[in-house]
Parts: structure tokens; sequence; C-alpha cells
């Protein structure tokens, strides 16, 4: 009997929750659904949902990815704080994306706590799980009726129907346990938010990597030929660039940067670990409305209401080079 108690006890935990907001986000990848594949006519292919849900509002930042990769969890990241702000701490699983160096590398720059839960001890994210499972319950079952009426096929046409269910149902439903919409809780605190600007997020979010330089000024880098200051031959360099655009290689030498690597041959446009950027979004689906689409459409014209016809316009306009 005292090893079961001692066992029950050590099985009892206490339920968490931060004081502000943006004192702690929670980080998760779930397999969502299957889209028609963009690239094998008749074959489907798995779409991730990667979100970070704040612990003290349970507002949310999500988005659905092809793959469940470094690269896109660092772009769903990024995205989040740009909208919401910096967080103090971070508390994710610790699966393989997210005990790479690179993160842990970000999240010091950005003076946020990486931390991780314990390998089969996953309740500290409970609030992700949760979302998780709302997501399934509310959400899945109206894509799934669009998927089948072949009426929503793109990973850019779900991604605005989820952000437009984010928004105008998720986040205005009132919480079972703070008894207040994620919005209002997340607004109504007085917590400061700590901004950073874009430019110098991307600079944190840059990918590094060593090269030597050769005689001719010109190193390598995944089979693509660059030329640098012929100051630099026979020299160490640090690399950092977008894993999504390798056209444009910053260098740096004993913390001084140099101009830009000149592209020689550029076989690759991206880092093998990354499929293209996503395209601009696509037009909702026109006919067969049920709840993702009225609220796409709600959500549309709240964003009108608030920016001005022609700040919306120019805000959904398509941009190349998206990502």
């Amino acid at each position: 009997m005292t090893g079961i108690r001692s066992r029950k006890r050590r099985a009892t935990f206490r339920r968490f929750e931060a004081a502000h907001r943006n004192d702690c986000w929670q980080g998760d990848v779930c397999h969502l659904l299957n889209l028609p594949h963009p690239d094998r006519p008749g074959k489907t292919r798995k779409v991730y949902l990667i979100a970070f849900i704040d612990d003290y509002s349970r507002i949310v930042y999500g988005q659905m990815y092809w793959e469940e990769k470094l690269p896109r969890l660092e772009d769903c990241l990024k995205r989040t704080i740009l909208r919401y702000g910096l967080p103090r701490r971070i508390y994710v699983d610790n699966g393989a994306i997210y005990s790479a160096r690179h993160l842990a590398r970000i999240c010091g720059r950005l003076g946020i706590r990486l931390t991780h839960s314990r390998p089969y001890r996953p309740q500290g994210r409970g609030k992700i799980e949760r979302f998780f499972l709302t997501v399934q319950k509310s959400f899945l079952p109206e894509a799934q009726q669009l998927i089948a009426a072949g009426q929503l096929a793109t990973l850019e046409q779900l991604n605005e129907l989820f952000w437009a269910w984010l928004e105008v149902a998720y986040h205005n439903r009132v919480h079972g346990v703070t008894k207040q919409t994620p919005r209002q809780r997340f607004e109504g605190d007085t917590e400061p938010l700590r901004r950073i600007d874009p430019s110098a997020l991307r600079e944190v979010f840059l990918w590094e990597e060593e090269r030597v330089v050769d005689q001719t000024g010109c190193f390598s880098l995944y089979r693509n030929q660059y030329e640098v200051d012929p100051a630099l031959a026979r020299r160490k360099v640090t690399l950092r660039y977008d894993p999504y655009d390798l056209s444009q290689i910053q260098v740096w030498h004993e913390g001084k940067r140099f101009a830009d690597a000149v592209p020689l041959k550029l076989h690759r446009t991206r880092h093998r670990s990354v499929s293209p950027a996503p395209e601009p979004a696509t037009a909702a689906p026109k006919t067969g409305l049920n709840f993702l689409t009225l609220a796409k459409k709600q959500h549309d014209t709240e964003r009108r209401r608030r920016l001005g016809e022609t700040a919306y316009t120019r805000l959904t306009q398509p941009k190349g080079g998206q990502n």
C-alpha cells in the first residue's frame, strides 16, 4: 500500500497558471488532416498545425504547414512574436525540432527562456493539447466537409479559413476557466508587451554556417558557388542566411560584416530541408457556405472596417516572395 500511495502522490500534478500575458507560451505540433497533394494528382499529403498558446489568456497563433520541421516551427514562432510580442518563456516537448541548437540560440538572443517537458510527461502542455482538441471538434469537421465537396484543396485556402475561425470563433468564445474570451483577457492585462522591430527579428532568425574562402575568393554552400571580398581569401567566415532564400548570404569575419556574397552558380534557391515558401493566399470558396466560409466572410468584413477599404485592398493584394 505504501508503494501504491507513493506512486499516486508522484503522479499528482498541480495546475499551472501564468500571472500575466506572455509570461509563458506553450508550443506544439498536431497532424490535423490530409489535403490533395499539390504535385501528385490523385494523391493526398499530410498537413501539420503548428501553434503557440499564451498560458494566461489562451490566445493563439497557429499555421498549417506541409512539414513538421524546424524551419516551419521558426516561421510560426516569428509570426507569433510579430503579432503578440515577445514571451518570457516558451514551454515545448523534447522532440527533435524543439531541441535544435538554432532554436535555443534564437531564444537566447531574444531573452526568452526555452524549457522542455520531461519525456512521457506532457501534463505541463495541457493547454495547447486542449486547444488541439477544440480544433479537432470545431474546425476539423467543417474543413473536411469542404474538402469532400471539392471546395477546399490548397494549403493557402486552409490557412485562410483557419485564421478566420481563430479570430471569429475561438478568440471570442468565453473560456470555461478564465470566464473571459481569450481576446478580452489578453487585451485587458496591463502587463506591457515587449515588441521587436520586424527587420531586427528577421536578423535573429537567420541561419549560420562557417566556410573557408578559397584562394580565388569563392566558397560553396549547398552546391551553390559564391564570391566574396578578395580580402577574405583563405579565411574562415560566418555565413548568415534565410533558408528560404539562398540568393542573399551575409558574410561575417571576426565580428565584422563584409559585403554580401555574390552568387556565381545558384543551383538551389532554398535549403534542402524546406519546401517552397507558401504562395499568396487565394480566395475562400464561393459556394457551399458552411461555418468556416461564413467566419471567413465575417473576418474579412471586420478587417475592412478596422483598416478602411483602401488599406484592406493593399494588405490583401498578392505579393511575390512571401514566406
